[in-house]
């Protein structure tokens, strides 16, 4: 699902792959299960990242490919790309994309931005996956305190797919990503739910997806 959102004063995307209650998809053929959990452990190792402040996202893009490129697949669209305020939701100067990619208008990563984190896998004629989700760069507590080293916080809360990710093929570090993440979309999008008074059908779900691995 792709939703394109212009909310007070910011424009924003997400997209997202849930399943409905019946679906014989994963029980039944292994290879796309394992192709979205790869596509998964892109997302984690990139939204972990910890950089040096000014490094460019063509630097990072490989980290999102290399669950992929560990097994020979690949995507053909670029990694991340800035959101304006009110502008394009594609919106430079920075990007994370292949190094094939570059441009010389391209920016450094500071303090502040928000881009896209969207690996896929596609497969022309059977099917297709990506996750995506905005993300803030922010300071860590690493680093000389004239130049801190960024990371990536993800601001968009949208549980993961559990029934998708084979935990088998993840680090404990992934694992434990997924983990405090949908713990952090349990709490937010809990309490937001309950001020608009939402349904308890609709709570028991959330409570659902955002269950540990």
């Amino acid at each position: 699902m792709t939703y394109i959102f212009v909310i007070l004063e910011l424009s924003t995307q997400m997209e997202q792959l849930m399943l409905p209650g019946q679906f014989t998809w994963v029980s039944q053929v292994n290879t796309k299960k394992d192709c979205f959990t790869r596509v998964a452990m892109g997302h984690i190792d990139l939204a972990m990242a910890v950089f040096p402040p000014g490094t460019k996202g063509t630097c990072l893009d490989c980290l999102a490919r290399r669950p992929l490129w560990n097994v020979g697949l690949n995507y053909q669209h670029g990694t991340g790309h800035g959101v304006g305020s009110f502008l394009n939701v594609h919106e430079g100067p920075c990007r994370i994309s292949a190094g094939n990619r570059i441009s010389k208008h391209e920016m450094g990563l500071k303090k502040g931005m928000i881009l896209s984190n969207e690996p896929g896998y596609y497969e022309s004629g059977k099917f297709g996956i990506r996750i995506e989700s905005l993300v803030e760069v922010v300071e860590t507590s690493i680093g000389p305190d004239d130049g801190k080293y960024l990371t990536f916080s993800t601001i968009t809360m949208a549980p993961l797919e559990r029934k998708l990710i084979n935990t088998e093929l993840m680090t404990s570090a992934q694992v434990e990503w997924v983990n405090q993440y949908h713990l952090t979309v349990r709490e937010k999008v809990g309490a937001l739910f309950e001020e608009l008074g939402k349904s308890q059908e609709l709570k028991d779900w959330l409570h659902t997806m955002t269950e540990p691995l």
